[in-house]
C-alpha cells in the first residue's frame, strides 16, 4: 500500500499544482520544479517519510506535463501527467506514461478559490491548497482492502 501511495502521491502532488489557477493565480506562475517532504501511512502502520520532486512545463499544444518522483525508505517511482484545464473549473489529467500501474489512467476534478479537489480510480479524495509560496497536499486512498494517506508540503526549487 505505501508504493501505491507513493506512486500516487508524486502523480497527484504534480497534477494539482498546475490547476490552482484561482484567486489571480495563473498556471505559468506554478511552473518549474517543486520539491518537499512529508508523511505517508497505510492502514495500521506507523507513518512514514516522502520526498517528491516534481517539474511542471508548458506544451505546444497549451496543456501542462507534471513529471516527478517521490521516494520513501521502502523505494522510489516516476510519473508523468498531461493536464487539461476546462469550463468552469473543471480539471483533469490524463496518464502518459502508457501502463497506469499505481497511478489511475485519468482524473478529474473541480477547483474552487485556493482549492483544488480530484478523484479518480482508487483515490477517495485528493485536495490541494495554496498556502502562501507552499503547496499542501493531501491524498487519502479509496481502495477499502488497502486504506492509507499522504500528506505532503511543496515549495518552489529556486532556479
Amino acid at each position: 500500500m505505501t508504493r501505491s501511495l507513493l506512486a500516487l502521491a508524486f502523480a497527484l502532488s504534480a497534477f494539482a499544482s498546475p490547476a490552482l489557477a484561482v484567486d489571480a493565480l495563473r498556471l505559468g506562475e506554478l511552473l518549474g520544479d517543486w520539491q518537499g517532504t512529508g508523511t505517508v501511512a497505510s492502514g495500521t502502520d506507523e507513518p512514514g517519510r516522502i520526498r517528491c520532486k516534481i517539474t511542471l512545463r508548458a506544451t505546444a499544444r497549451d496543456t501542462n506535463v507534471v513529471e516527478g518522483r517521490c521516494a520513501t525508505s521502502e523505494g522510489s517511482d516516476v510519473f508523468a501527467l498531461e493536464l487539461f484545464e476546462g469550463e468552469a473549473g473543471a480539471v483533469s489529467a490524463e496518464n502518459r506514461l502508457g501502463e497506469p500501474g499505481n497511478l489511475p489512467a485519468a482524473l478529474v476534478g473541480t477547483l474552487e478559490p485556493g482549492l483544488l479537489t480530484l478523484k479518480g480510480e482508487g483515490i477517495a479524495a485528493l485536495e490541494l491548497r495554496r498556502i502562501g509560496d507552499e503547496l499542501a497536499l493531501s491524498i487519502v486512498s479509496g481502495q477499502a482492502e488497502r486504506p492509507g494517506r499522504m500528506d505532503v508540503t511543496l515549495a518552489r526549487v529556486a532556479p
